[in-house]
């Protein structure tokens, strides 16, 4: 029963972790930041939000981080959206471009979830 308590809690954790701009100057590792940003569903960070966290950032660094954000979104946003609201999951306003009905339908499961 220990051993469960603890690994509960750490699962609870990592959960918990907030994601984190990368600390090297690799351009990939700024491409991968950015679709895993834009897979929570994040809105995309501008430049300077992004300099708050990470000073040093280059143009090129930034670049990567928005085409990574893009195709991170594209995937995001195929998601079923009554889906991600039926499972109470929150959702950001990131595919309103993508789609009109996103939204609609994310309230729909939302409240769906609520009857239950």
């Amino acid at each position: 029963m220990k051993n469960f308590s603890v690994m509960a809690l750490g699962l609870l954790m990592a959960g918990c972790v907030q994601l984190q701009p990368p600390t090297s100057d690799d351009n990939q590792a700024w491409n991968e930041f950015g679709q895993a940003w834009a897979m929570k569903g994040y809105v995309v960070k501008s430049r300077s939000e992004l300099e708050q966290d990470a000073p040093s950032l280059s143009s090129e660094q930034y670049k990567q981080y928005q085409t990574g954000y893009s195709l991170g979104k594209d995937e995001y946003c195929q998601q079923d959206p009554f889906v991600l609201g039926l499972n109470g999951r929150i959702y950001y306003g990131i595919c309103q471009d993508v789609s009109r009905t996103f939204l609609d339908e994310y309230w729909r499961g939302k409240q769906s979830r609520a009857k239950r």
